[in-house]
Formats: C-alpha cells, sequence, structure tokens
C-alpha cells in the first residue's frame, strides 16, 4: 500500500516514468530569465553541454527533478572555466546554490544535502562564470560560502536579473543526478459538444432533445460536466421565446470551459378560424337578415376581424355573387384567412294565373298567355337575365327540364303587384307541350309547364 501510495504521488507531480537520461545541448544561447530559460523538462537529462559567451553571458535551463533529495548538478571535470551553480524553483526563487566545489573553481550542487529539494517538479538550473550572481529587485538571492542558501537581501523574491564582474568565455558540461521527465502543465480546457446548435429555431410544442458531452485533451483528466438542464432531457418549447442552455465543464487542473448556447422557440402555428355564417355556397333571398357567425382561436390572438363584425348583418342587398371574409394573426406575426362565398336570390313567385310546377297550365295554342311573378319586397327594374325568357317543346308529362330554348315573344307590362309579361303564343303548338324558362338576373332559372290545345 506504502509503494502504491508513492507511486500516485509521484504521477500527481505530472513527472514522466521510466524515460532513459540522455545528453542535453544548448541551443543557440539559452536564456538567462525565467521566461526565456531554455525547457529540458521534458525529459531526464544526465548531462548538458554548453557554452559562456563574452561578456555578461550566463545560461538558465528548466529541468524535472524527481524529488526525494537526489538531484544534483555538477561542473566538476566538466570545464577548464571557473562556474558558479544555482537552483531555483518554478517561480524563479532561489533553493541553493555553489561556486567553488572539490578544491577546484567548478561548482557543485550535491544530493541529500539540507538544501537540495525534496518535492518533484520543474526547476530552473544556471550556470554563471565568476562572479556573475543572481539578483532579485531587492537585491543578491544568495549569500554565504561553500553549499549557499537564499538568504541573500533578495532572497525572498523571484530572480530578476544578474549582477557582479564579467567572467570569461568557454565550453562547459554539467552532468546531474536525481532529473525525470515532467509533463508540461495542463493549460488546455475542456472541450463541450453542445446541441441543439446556438441560434437554431424550433417550432412551438416542437420535441427537442438537450444533448451534451465534455471532453478534455489536456492530459490532466475531466473533473466535471454539468449543464443548467440534465443530459437528454427534453427542452421546454411550450411557449415562444428564447432558451438558454449553458454547460460548464472543468479539467483537474483548474481548467474551465463554459458553453452556452441560445435557441429560439417560435410560433409557426397560424390562428384558427371558425366561420360558422355564411357557410360557403350559402344560398339567401335579397334583403334576407343573416347574421355573420364566427370566431378565431390561438394562444396569443391578436387580431380577429371579417368584413363585418361578428354578430352583424351580412350584405345580402343585391344579387348575385358574394364572398366574405375573416382575417386572423397572432402576437408571433403568423396569419390566417378564411372566405365563404354564398350567393342572394330574389324572392321569386309565379303569380295567378300561373300554376307552380308539377301542375300543368292549360292555354290554346295563338293566344297571348299572361305570366305574372313575384320579387318579393323588391321592385326594380332589369330583373330577366339576358336571352331571356325562354320556350323549349318538352315531352308532355315527363318533367325534363332542358338546358335552354328559343327566344319567347314577350311583351314586358306591369300589372298591379308584382311583374307581368304577355306571351304571345303559335297555333302551331296545339296538341304539344312547351316548358317556359324565365332567366333573372340572380342566375336562377325559374320554370312553368304549359299544354296547348286546340281552338274550337
Amino acid at each position: 500500500m506504502k509503494l502504491l501510495t508513492a507511486l500516485t504521488a509521484i504521477l500527481m507531480t505530472g513527472l514522466v516514468l521510466a524515460v532513459p537520461a540522455m545528453a542535453a545541448t544548448e541551443t543557440g544561447d539559452a536564456g538567462d530569465l525565467p521566461a526565456t530559460a531554455q525547457d529540458l523538462s521534458g525529459t531526464p537529462v544526465d548531462a548538458i553541454d554548453g557554452s559562456i559567451g563574452a561578456g555578461d553571458d550566463q545560461d538558465l535551463y528548466r529541468v524535472c527533478v524527481e524529488g526525494g533529495g537526489t538531484f544534483s548538478a555538477t561542473t566538476v571535470g566538466g570545464t577548464q572555466l571557473d562556474t558558479q551553480l544555482y537552483l531555483f524553483d518554478a517561480s524563479g526563487l532561489g533553493v541553493y546554490g555553489n561556486d567553488d566545489s572539490q578544491a577546484t573553481r567548478q561548482s557543485t550542487l550535491p544530493a541529500f544535502d539540507a538544501l537540495t529539494p525534496t518535492a518533484p517538479g520543474v526547476y530552473l538550473l544556471a550556470v554563471t562564470p565568476y562572479d556573475r550572481d543572481p539578483e532579485s529587485g531587492s537585491g543578491a538571492i544568495f549569500s554565504g560560502g561553500g553549499v549557499l542558501a537564499p538568504s541573500g537581501p533578495g532572497g525572498g523574491e523571484p530572480l530578476a536579473g544578474w549582477g557582479g564582474r564579467e567572467g570569461l568565455p568557454g565550453d562547459y558540461r554539467i552532468t546531474l543526478t536525481g532529473t525525470a521527465g515532467c509533463a508540461p502543465p495542463d493549460e488546455t480546457p475542456p472541450v463541450v459538444d453542445l446541441e441543439p446548435a446556438d441560434g437554431a429555431e424550433f417550432a412551438l410544442g416542437a420535441a427537442v432533445t438537450v444533448a451534451y458531452e465534455c471532453t478534455d485533451e489536456g492530459g490532466s483528466g475531466l473533473a466535471a460536466c454539468e449543464g443548467s438542464v440534465p443530459n437528454g432531457s427534453a427542452l421546454d418549447t411550450t411557449t415562444p421565446g428564447p432558451r438558454a442552455i449553458t454547460v460548464t465543464a472543468t479539467d483537474n487542473a483548474g481548467n474551465e470551459t463554459v458553453v452556452t448556447h441560445t435557441v429560439q422557440v417560435v410560433d409557426e402555428t397560424p390562428p384558427a378560424i371558425d366561420l360558422r355564417a355564411p357557410l360557403d355556397g350559402a344560398v339567401y333571398l335579397l334583403g334576407e337578415s343573416v347574421l355573420a357567425d364566427y370566431g378565431c382561436s390561438d394562444d396569443a390572438l391578436a387580431t380577429c376581424a371579417g368584413d363585418v363584425p361578428d354578430g352583424d348583418p351580412l350584405d345580402t342587398s343585391s344579387v348575385g355573387e358574394h364572398t366574405f371574409t375573416v382575417g386572423a394573426s397572432d402576437e408571433s406575426g403568423n396569419a390566417a384567412s378564411a372566405s365563404a362565398s354564398y350567393r342572394v336570390i330574389y324572392d321569386f313567385g309565379f303569380l295567378w294565373p300561373v300554376k307552380d310546377r308539377p301542375e300543368v297550365n292549360r292555354v290554346r295554342a295563338g293566344r297571348v298567355t299572361l305570366v305574372r311573378f313575384s320579387l318579393g319586397d323588391f321592385h326594380g327594374r332589369h330583373v330577366l337575365a339576358s336571352g331571356y325568357p325562354q320556350v323549349a317543346e318538352v315531352e308532355c308529362g315527363s318533367g325534363a327540364e332542358p338546358a335552354t330554348g328559343r327566344r319567347a315573344r314577350v311583351r314586358r307590362t306591369r300589372w298591379g303587384h308584382g311583374y307581368v309579361l304577355l306571351w304571345k303564343t303559335s297555333r302551331s303548338w296545339a296538341g304539344s307541350c312547351r316548358q317556359l324558362l324565365l332567366g333573372l338576373a340572380d342566375g336562377t332559372v325559374h320554370r312553368a309547364d304549359y299544354r296547348f290545345t286546340h281552338w274550337r
């Protein structure tokens, strides 16, 4: 159990295990501050080969320390230069340093010293010529002799620069122990995949499922994936308007991603119209009192209006075809209309001496026959349709209704109540039957049957 616990602790530091150590080489001129240090922390390093340039040159390397006090670094046997070595933590705070070691002018940062770092992780290793010393904003970081502690006036602050006189140039090799490979810090936020898409539109009452997934590609692992609504739940589409769905994902390194999709629930359904009067195809008499009867329904009805208000009389003031329309709209701008066509006709009826069908009028052939009819309360002119009246020969007693006939010879006149036509018949019709077709301006055709007899 203790071994497992220790292994877990090492893994949590981000160390890369079981990677062979390698010798590293300075690339160009390694930087001299934390922001510009050459990074060697990705793999174990057992040696660093580099060179100090003329003037105020010093080299800084980022290395990964395995911890436990096993780290060491030395230039003894690796250069002819008079060197100094310093170790800083990842933030630039001093850990320990050394000028001369083992009766040489080279330097050693020893393992298992009281100042040797025991915590694993990323550190900064500096090599300088004598006498280039690290400084913070408050002065020298290290002081004393032998293995140096960060006890100088600037020891409580991070590395900010270098002071002291310039050293001599030359090549060096630093030999190291106790290094490892550190995985780079997870600075990659998690990824959130959220449906429905941002800006999508859905019809009122539509079935929409909220689905989301969070993934972490930074290496620390996903810690949480939480939405403002449960994953797989139904989006509320019962009312129109915007709906915001937010998903927050965090990883074990503290990186966070917040994704919000806003969708619109739109009312695409127009209002329903119930047009009860007039009904399509209805027939009304001229001047008849007929009240409009209609209604509209919608969850957010804005307007509902017909050619006349609901409950007001329809227009029956003129004969012929009429159209009645109702229009409706809702608060979402959906519109609907419904129309019905109705016909207004005369209040027609034959008057004496004309008998209504199926009775047959008996008339002597060749006589002028009186044809009378009424249009109710209407007494206007131009009530006959063009080309009427007509007369058509029919088989007696057949009940036939011919579509057309020949133009009847009539003279229009007025006599008391109603309309009067004088119809001139032919003697040749004796012994036959004829049908009188009376077409009116309202589009109706009225019929009367006649049997013609001989003169005696």
